[in-house]
């Protein structure tokens, strides 16, 4: 089975370490490059065009957002889904405003302010002064760069609201939340839930957006247990 990774905004593979093992265990592991697009369809046409056949999908974060481009696409490939601190919502007008602030950062060339500024958002607030959290944090966004972060904000910026195509998913679907997280707030994981009765849903305890770093043990359990209900 073919397992394709999509990373969060900002994030290269390195989001996926604490997992890959567990992944790989269940079969072949694409990490997709979500970096020359400007939109969510374009990231994910991309996925379904560099990918032949069928696939298990889990994305996070924007990641998620991809993923079920991905299932609205094609939903015959789509062999299992995961949505990991994620939402099927479009941006707020105030979400939009603070993403283009970020934007206009790093367009004065502020981009490593903008990663450090970032991560107090991204963990449970017990955790903005974890070193560790904080040196894996800007292993895996500085070599983003600023030119494909300022891409992927704007894809974000226009997604398409896709609550609607959440009834519609009838693969094996993990819905994986942490609950402290203070980007996605863990309502909108319980909104996608409730569309998904289905759907595994785990909340993870003492761990914000960056649960798969904050909380490695509980993240590779539930994403074990997903891809072992695929099989």
């Amino acid at each position: 089975m073919k397992i394709v990774l999509i990373p969060p905004l900002l994030c290269s593979p390195l989001a996926f370490a604490p997992v890959i093992d567990t992944v790989w265990r269940h079969g072949q592991v694409t990490l997709a490059d979500t970096r020359h697009d400007d939109t969510i369809a374009a990231m994910a046409e991309r996925i379904l065009q560099e990918n032949v056949g069928e696939m298990a999908v889990l994305g996070t974060s924007m990641g998620g957002y991809v993923a079920l481009e991905v299932f609205r696409q094609a939903p015959e490939r789509v062999a299992g889904l995961a949505l990991v601190s994620t939402s099927a919502r479009a941006d707020s007008e105030q979400q939009v405003q603070s993403r283009e602030r970020q934007s206009a950062l790093v367009e004065n060339g502020q981009f490593g302010a903008l990663v450090d500024a970032a991560f107090a958002g991204v963990v449970a607030a017990g955790h903005e002064s974890d070193p560790v959290l904080l040196a894996a944090w800007r292993a895996m966004t500085t070599p983003v760069g600023a030119a494909a972060f300022l891409r992927q904000q704007r894809a974000v910026i226009q997604r398409t609201d896709l609550r609607a195509l959440l009834p519609s998913i009838e693969c094996p679907t993990a819905i994986i939340h942490g609950a402290a997280d203070r980007l996605i707030p863990i309502d909108a994981a319980e909104e996608t839930a409730a569309a998904l009765p289905a759907a595994a849903f785990t909340v993870v305890e003492d761990a914000g957006h960056f649960l798969i770093q904050e909380q490695p043990d509980a993240a590779r359990a539930a994403i074990d247990d997903w891809l072992s209900a695929l099989r």
